[in-house]
């Protein structure tokens, strides 16, 4: 925005110091060729003026300092056109029969520019008459190449060009000191804004800036509040959810054992422990519902996580069970690799990978951790089944299951660990294993020490 605004206003500033640059070099080139002239008519008829009060003898010292005085080449030709004085010092036996001189000695004073043969070039010209005792004894000619007269337009362009330059960086500056008022209060409130997924307690200054983003940053700080009451309900309606919940369910799970422990019927018996088991199930599914609904909330504690110990204690717990089943783990974590985020989330997350691993693994699992640019990958991979190309990308919807699942799971699992991964700037996916099973691979941004 500090670029389009600086462009635009030096752009237009640009545009009307050449809209009134053009026709004023235009004028001011026109006003110094006439200055120049006057100036060379004004020094023609002073030499005439100098010459006619002194002897034909002293001529060419007063010719000398006519040029000195002018920068010209000053000649005086008698009547006879014949050569006098010049301050170039050229041979004075000869004649000099120009068109200006003709003019001179009939009386006239002349002013012109024609092509000189001798020089090469444009010759200005001025010619005026010598006039001793009310007659005309010669004439006076003072001429420059008309490159002394493009020479001093063309310097005074150039001042102009320069002038227009520096309007031009001036008007830049000040549209930068202009822009920057504007856009470093409208910046700070955009950093505000997006930062406050992780921080709902920012607010952006109401007191700095323009009129409009003050406002910006009002609305702002009001929807935060909004938010941020929202989410606290949430959070509320979830932990009162998970107390009123968990506590009728350990009731019942309590009752049921009762019921397990002292009935002597083999049907009550085994209809206890499947109801235990529904409990057990339906306590698990409420705990993801309730997760989710903090993922969703925006719940999320950050810290600085050494993600291979996390990952290495999970891996640890699932041994025991993995050699219980016959099932060998294939284990690479890559040392010391730090994210950013939450133990027990990052812990959860691992949990629910293993155990569904653990589900359908034949006679294998691999986990593998190691970093790639700045991303943590973490890949758990097992022999079983697996799901089909269409549905790697749908089981990560909530309460979707593969076709191929085995009864008794919410469908919830795999959309926490991707939610989860996404609540802290990361995603999951999942593949076919090596071992043609299902592979799930977690990546996660590196923090850096």
């Amino acid at each position: 925005m500090t670029n389009r605004l600086v462009f635009a206003m030096t752009a237009l500033v640009a545009v009307v110091a050449l809209a009134l640059a053009i026709p004023l070099a235009a004028v001011i080139a026109n006003n110094q060729k006439s200055t120049f002239i006057s100036r060379l008519e004004v020094a023609a008829l002073s030499g005439a003026s100098l010459l006619s009060s002194q002897p034909i003898a002293a001529w060419p010292q007063a010719v000398e300092q006519i040029s000195a005085a002018s920068g010209a080449r000053v000649v005086v030709v008698g009547r006879d056109r014949g050569l006098l004085a010049d301050s170039d010092n050229s041979t004075l036996d000869r004649t000099f029969d120009r068109p200006e001189i003709v003019a001179a000695l009939q009386g006239a004073l002349t002013t012109d520019k024609r092509y000189s043969h001798d020089l090469q070039t444009d010759l200005r010209y001025v010619a005026a008459p010598v006039v001793s005792a009310e007659q005309v004894s010669a004439a006076i000619r003072l001429s420059l190449p008309e490159s002394e007269v493009t020479s001093v337009v063309r310097r005074v362009q150039i001042l102009l060009a320069l002038f227009v330059l520096a309007v031009v960086v001036l008007a830049g500056a000040v549209a930068w000191l202009i822009a920057r008022s504007i856009v470093s209060p409208l910046r700070r409130v955009a950093l505000v804004a997006d930062a406050l997924p992780e921080d709902l307690d920012l607010r952006a200054r109401e007191d700095v800036g323009p009129p409009e983003v003050r406002l910006v940053a009002r609305s702002l700080n009001s929807t935060a509040t909004r938010l941020q009451g929202m989410i606290n309900r949430t959070q509320r309606v979830a932990a009162d959810a998970s107390h009123h919940l968990r506590t009728p369910l350990t009731g019942v799970r309590l009752r049921l054992e009762a019921i397990e422990d002292i009935s002597s019927q083999p049907d009550v018996v085994t209809q206890a422990t499947a109801a235990i088991d529904e409990v057990d199930r339906l306590a698990h599914r409420i705990e993801r519902v309730l997760a989710l609904a903090r993922t969703d909330s925006g719940a999320v504690r950050t810290d600085l996580i050494n993600t291979t110990n996390v990952i290495g204690q999970r891996v640890s717990e699932a041994l025991l069970v993995a050699e219980e089943r016959g099932i060998d783990m294939r284990i690479h974590l890559e040392p010391d690799l730090m994210v950013t985020t939450s133990a027990t989330a990052l812990a959860g997350l691992v949990d629910e990978l293993l155990g569904n691993a653990l589900t359908y693994a034949r006679t294998s699992i691999t986990v593998e951790l190691h970093s790639r640019d700045d991303t943590v990958e973490l890949t758990v991979g097992d022999d079983g089944p697996g799901v089909s190309a269409l549905e790697l990308e749908e089981i990560f919807h909530r309460f979707t299951r593969g076709s191929g699942a085995k009864p008794g799971g919410s469908g919830l699992g795999l959309a926490l660990v991707q939610e989860t991964a996404r609540a802290y700037g990361g995603d999951a996916y999942a593949t076919t294993s090596a071992d043609g099973g299902l592979a799930v691979c977690v990546v996660l941004p590196r923090a850096r020490t």
